[in-house]
């Protein structure tokens, strides 16, 4: 199997489900895992057109982190992880990992994150 990897993209956004986290930006990080048949290809032919472009991936989750609003860390990976499936049809499986990197938890130091894995139309999803 092969796989385009996406790691450490971060985002100031606004996604959460107290009033705070819906108007004061915090930091997301997103990893992520893109199964697709299309890397044999271009490592081949060493051509754009035959891989499945990382810019529009990003340019897919930026839109998502920053123009929309999710309450639940699981709804945000499952929104990526489904609608990078939906852009390009060599995608096989995207996994997705959202990291709230400063949750408003009282006395919580560390992180909090959330995988979702989506398979395209060779699979099922994984919910």
């Amino acid at each position: 199997m092969f796989y385009l990897n996406l790691n450490n993209l971060e985002f100031m956004a606004c996604h959460g489900v107290q009033d705070e986290e819906k108007t004061t930006p915090q930091k997301f990080i997103i990893d992520i895992k893109i199964e697709t048949d299309t890397i044999i290809k271009a490592a081949l032919t060493d051509k754009l057109e035959d891989c499945l472009d990382y810019v529009n991936v990003f340019e897919l989750v930026r839109t998502i982190m920053m123009d929309e609003q999710y309450a639940l860390l699981e709804t945000l990976a499952s929104q990526i992880s489904n609608r990078i499936i939906q852009l390009d049809s060599s995608c096989i499986s995207v996994e997705t990992k959202v990291t709230k990197a400063n949750p408003p938890i009282a006395g919580f130091t560390g992180m909090v994150s959330c995988d979702y894995l989506a398979f395209g139309s060779e699979g099922n999803e994984q919910n």
